[in-house]
């Protein structure tokens, strides 16, 4: 009789914990820090999130200096300077328009604009690659913080009974305790917005943690985009879990243009195994729902009908109130053309300071109004040279790449220009979706747990 050997080793199935262990210590010095700044996002939130850049140029400064002795710059692209002109040109243009120059009015534009032009310089100067799997996971972690918090909010605690509190920067910059629209939202810390309408569920807007609803839904859509471009199962668990937060968030423009997007890339790509298929069947019946059900139909026509009333009493986000906004921009563009208004006019809603003439709008506002034909050429040579390299650069990037840039194209028209906007766009620059893509960055990075620098080609 045979007798088996007791020696003989026996295949034990890796624990979760080992599995993540291990792609932990396979992902790239580049990988690892992208995933902390993405699951990490309520820490910047808490900290003011608009200041984020200025934590993150601070830190690879200090990085690049403690691991190289210098900071490794190659000369700039085209493209970067182009941003780093069009950020000095706004932040010049605004300053000589304000009644008085602050922190806020030298800070804000340069931040975004020079800020965000100095970490795309560091992403081209360093070749930097991020898999598309990891970014997957940190955005699943952050949704499951999202959610969780208003599950938290919303059934536990009451929207009403959360405060509005100030972020680190509030404090430090002595901001009033009391929130008033306007006055900045990254010294903030709001998390639910009952001011401004409701949900698609009929809920106070929550706008996570990206200041604003109008963002967050931007937000929202976008990694949408970056779920369906996942495999296996990120379509349908990450996808839904983001069509969600876009729900609760009540960005409508936001959610048109993402079904818009969704409708075509499945006509392109024909969907993408069961999954991708079960996930655009779940967002069919949602906006289905969302458009066609009676109570949640019948809310939206009274939120509208309320809106018309009188404009006087105009919902301080709704159609109409962005209606006389677009149209009071549009008659005021003739009186600076050339070189813009530097700021927004003044409001066209006594008593509500946003709804001011050259806002609400990227292209419109942004751009045309406060920044004249001149800074509109500036952008749209970034535009034009950053799409051209991101195009000659496509191979081995995931198709969300495309389908976000096409997103905040459409979204230029209704929805202002953000940091959530500027990092989904870095993030996009550094998307790759093979793992040697990845590696190919290891030769400019420090080997992981050893601590040394490796060759560079």
């Amino acid at each position: 009789m045979h007798t088996p050997t007791l020696n003989r080793p026996i295949a034990v199935p890796a624990s979760l914990k080992e599995r993540l262990r291990s792609a932990w210590d396979e992902a790239t010095h580049s990988e690892r820090v992208v995933f902390g700044i993405i699951a990490l996002l309520p820490l910047w939130w808490a900290v003011g999130f608009g200041y984020i850049y200025l934590l993150l140029i601070g830190g690879l400064i200090a990085s690049e200096l403690w691991r190289y002795g210098r900071i490794r710059l190659k000369a700039p692209r085209p493209e970067v300077w182009a941003l780093l002109a069009f950020g000095v040109y706004v932040t010049v243009n605004t300053n000589l328009h304000v009644d008085k120059i602050t922190g806020n009015t030298l800070l804000s534009p340069s931040l975004l604009w020079i800020g965000g032009g100095l970490v795309l310089w560091y992403i081209q100067s360093n070749s930097v690659r991020v898999r598309l799997k990891v970014v997957l996971w940190a955005l699943a972690l952050l949704m499951t913080v999202v959610l969780s918090v208003w599950f938290l909010g919303h059934f536990i605690i009451g929207e009403s009974r959360i405060p509005v509190g100030r972020s680190l920067t509030g404090l430090l910059l002595a901001k009033q305790e009391r929130f008033v629209e306007g006055i900045g939202d990254s010294n903030y810390l709001r998390l639910f917005d009952a001011t401004n309408g409701t949900s698609f569920i009929g809920t106070s807007r929550f706008g996570a943690f990206f200041g604003h609803p109008e963002f967050g839904g931007q937000a929202m859509a976008a990694i949408c985009l970056f779920a369906l471009s996942g495999p296996g199962s990120w379509p349908l668990f990450l996808g839904s879990a983001a069509l969600f937060g876009l729900l609760i968030d009540g960005a409508r423009s936001s959610l048109a243009v993402l079904v818009l997007l969704v409708g075509l890339r499945y006509l392109v790509l024909a969907g993408r195994g069961p999954l991708g298929i079960a996930f655009v069947g779940l967002f069919a019946i949602a906006s289905f729902a969302v458009l066609s059900v009676p109570p949640i139909t019948d809310r939206l026509v009274e939120t509208y009908q309320q809106s018309v009333e009188s404009s006087a009493n105009l919902r301080r986000k709704s159609t109409e109130a962005r209606s006389l906004i677009y149209q009071r921009t549009l008659d005021s563009l003739e009186d600076s053309l050339l070189f813009g208004h530097g700021v927004p006019g003044r409001t066209v809603i006594p008593g509500y300071e946003p709804a001011k003439v050259g806002s609400h709008s990227f292209l419109l506002g942004s751009l045309l109004y406060c920044s004249g034909l001149v800074g509109t050429a500036l952008f749209g040579l970034f535009g034009v040279l950053y799409l051209n390299w991101l195009w000659r650069t496509r191979a081995d990037r995931p198709d969300c790449v495309l389908w976000t840039m096409l997103l905040f194209m459409i979204l230029a028209l209704p929805v202002a220009f953000d940091t959530s906007r500027m990092s989904f766009i870095l993030l996009c620059t550094m998307l790759c979706s093979s793992r040697s893509s990845a590696l190919d960055n290891r030769s400019v990075q420090p080997s992981l747990g050893r601590g040394v620098a490796m060759r560079t080609d």
